[in-house]
């Protein structure tokens, strides 16, 4: 058995190696490929994973992946577009939250009891919140230092944490409810504010120890092997003390992002390495689970233009007097990508709380949700050159 396991990684890694390279040859995101890569899969039964076995390989590429996105921002870049950033993360928050809850709420049926049908319904409007722009931005056309990726990638940075805490303190609470135990949500908001709190201490120290590390006299081959192993001790030491894990190693990967380090490009590059790898296999098994009722496609595909249209008011309502202009706008609107967060929320739902009455309806809507999203964001991003064609030019100039 064992084995097959091995020929069924080899198949994931050699398919998704190809249709990687299909989409950088089209000049675009290679997420899409790699999800309906794995619907292929899944259809036919050609690959199976123990359950233990699918946690492990999300956690680890959620761990890369966070790093490999955070160590490329600057300080400096954080201040100067985090003022638009925060607004746009607060005001998309709220409003996704309270218009989704509430469409979810009143058109399913998810539960006897309404207030669990209410839990239900903010579980999935804080999970379907989260975005993911690096996965949709790497395209050739697009200038890295273009203003409006920059405030894209500092929305991803902010909205994060959002998108796995609140997730899954929700479902923790559901799945107590369902075991019979009491417990006060307002205790689980507290601890929600913990996480943060705890996230950001450990990221901090152990950012800090780590460039005390890597600035001694050491070989290059062991400096990779520090940035990992410090990685994956710095997530898994905070959510073993439910401190926030994502926090905590997104603020390590910035303060190695931010300071003199030996090696940092090469580093930097290695972690990329892994970070393709780990998405090929994450997003690839999402794909194998992705087989979306029928009866969930008309009143969900409704439910998501709802959430197209929020997305856009909170865009225009967030930068309304700045100096991005009606097709930044419409360029930031439309790239909703749900990316790694999502994804491995998804498998987690699939296989730690499946069994919660109502469950089913919100692991198909988040499919959904995120099926849509892939398509849109990889159209937005075939037009990226036209709709930031404006500033492109002046930057020649």
């Amino acid at each position: 058995m064992e084995e097959l396991y091995l020929v069924y990684l080899s198949m994931i890694l050699l398919l998704g190696t190809l249709v990687s390279a299909l989409a950088n040859k089209l000049k675009i995101s290679n997420v899409m490929f790699l999800v309906f890569s794995g619907m292929l899969l899944g259809t036919f039964g050609l690959i199976t994973f123990p359950k233990n076995a699918i946690i492990i390989i999300s956690t680890l590429a959620m761990v890369i992946t966070i790093f490999d996105s955070t160590v490329k921002l600057k300080f400096k870049e954080i201040e100067k577009f985090s003022s638009n950033g925060m607004k746009l993360v607060l005001l998309n928050f709220i409003l996704t939250v309270a218009v989704i809850t509430a469409l979810v709420y009143f058109y399913f049926d998810l539960n006897s009891s309404n207030y669990f049908s209410f839990i239900l319904a903010l579980s999935i409007s804080c999970l379907i919140y989260g975005i993911d722009h690096p996965l949709t931005l790497e395209t050739s056309d697009i200038k890295k230092n273009n203003k409006t990726i920059k405030l894209l990638e500092i929305e991803s940075l902010l909205n994060r944490p959002l998108t796995l805490i609140a997730p899954l303190i929700l479902l923790n609470y559901m799945q107590a409810l369902v075991q019979g135990q009491s417990i006060f949500l307002g205790n689980e908001i507290l601890l929600f504010f913990k996480q943060i709190l705890f996230g950001i201490v450990i990221g901090l120290i152990s950012g800090y120890i780590m460039l005390i590390i890597l600035n001694t006299k050491l070989k290059q081959e062991l400096s990779y092997l520090i940035v990992l192993t410090g990685s994956i001790v710095t997530f898994i030491f905070s959510e073993h003390i439910n401190a926030s894990g994502v926090l905590s190693l997104t603020v390590f990967a910035l303060i190695f992002g931010n300071f003199h380090i030996k090696h940092k490009l090469e580093l930097e590059r290695f972690a990329s390495v892994f970070s393709y790898i780990f998405n090929i296999f994450v997003f690839i098994l999402v794909g194998t689970i992705m087989m979306i009722e029928f009866r969930y496609i008309l009143r969900g595909s409704l439910i998501f233009l709802a959430y197209l249209v929020v997305r856009i008011i909170s865009v225009n309502l967030s930068l309304f007097g700045s100096d991005f202009n009606f097709k930044e706008k419409l360029f930031i609107s439309l790239n909703i990508t749900k990316g790694m967060e999502v994804a491995i929320i998804i498998l987690i739902m699939l296989i730690r709380y499946k069994d919660i009455p109502g469950m089913d309806t919100i692991i198909n809507l988040s499919l959904l949700f995120s099926l849509y999203s892939f398509i849109i964001s990889n159209l937005t991003g075939v037009f990226s050159y036209y709709l930031l064609k404006n500033e492109q030019e002046k930057k020649r100039h």
